[in-house]
């Protein structure tokens, strides 16, 4: 016979430390009653929002690292989430997984038109002797933690003020792909990464760290759309790795922005740039110099 679960049920954009208590709430309840520790998550949020924290793929990652026993990532849109209020709960939730506790933030909703409010769900709950924990909003620095403040911090460049937010840099990853080597012919190499069109991406020149799933190493990133060489408004990240000799293997690469050295934009001349980015890297090397990647 199939254990009864304690849910915790979210959009769960970026997977921050408001989400995070959410997971270990429902972990340490599960652990405590002996049930199955289960996480609904929708793909992306309903609402259209100006870039994704996490992508499916990487939302994937996260939260299968924290040990729940069953992660679903519903899509959006998707027959489920056009269930009613009612149907959701009884169907999928009675039926399908057992609830035995729900734990959600204060401002959930779930079912079509997201008419299951908390209001709603506090009553459902009762009448299905289904326990019900309301977690209050998490605030660090009395700023409210939500993934919608930490949309903004990244669109203005502020990626160094997420990692309070988060528990860790913001970052992204992409696929290797040959470009038509400027940097290269400038003397200094990048990686171009192919990128989700869904992935927020910030435009700028970030201090960095790029991973190949093995290693990690100190780098310089360019967000933008090369605006001395193209006149297409395409973005395009690309970054040069310090110190590192030889070439980059084709594998999913990982970039993590650390902190925001300036923002793109146009030089006279080819030459003139070269000047910029070697004292764009020479702010980076001092960086890692005080701040060494462990």
């Amino acid at each position: 016979m199939l254990k009864k679960s304690v849910i915790t049920i979210g959009t769960f954009d970026g997977i921050h430390k408001g989400h995070q208590l959410l997971i270990k709430r429902t972990l340490s309840i599960a652990k405590k009653k002996k049930l199955r520790s289960v996480l609904i998550a929708l793909e992306k949020p309903v609402k259209k929002v100006s870039g994704l924290l996490s992508t499916y793929k990487e939302k994937q990652e996260e939260l299968r690292s924290f040990g729940l026993d069953e992660v679903y990532i519903l899509k959006v849109p998707s027959d489920i989430l056009h269930m009613s209020h009612d149907k959701f709960f009884d169907d999928f939730l009675v039926n399908t997984l057992k609830v035995d506790t729900i734990i959600c933030g204060y401002d959930f909703a779930f079912g079509k038109n997201r008419r299951g409010d908390i209001s709603w769900l506090t009553k459902k709950a009762k009448n299905n002797n289904v326990r019900l924990q309301i977690v209050k909003p998490l605030k660090i620095s009395s700023k409210q933690i939500s993934s919608s403040h930490i949309r903004k911090l990244i669109e203005s460049g502020n990626v160094d003020k997420v990692l309070e937010f988060l528990g860790r840099f913001y970052s992204f990853t992409g696929k290797p792909f040959k470009d038509r080597g400027i940097a290269t012919k400038l003397g200094y190499p990048t990686v171009n990464l192919e990128v989700s069109k869904e992935k927020l991406l910030p435009k700028g020149i970030y201090i960095s760290a790029v991973c190949d799933g093995i290693n990690i190493y100190a780098s310089i990133t360019n967000i933008g759309s090369r605006p001395t060489f193209s006149k297409d408004n395409k973005i395009i990240p690309e970054t040069h790795i310090l110190k590192f000799k030889g070439r980059w293997k084709k594998v999913p690469t990982k970039v993590i922005l650390i902190k925001k050295i300036r923002s793109e934009k146009k030089f006279k001349s080819a030459d003139i740039l070269k000047q910029q980015i070697a004292k764009d890297i020479t702010k980076a090397v001092k960086f890692f110099d005080r701040v060494p990647l462990k």
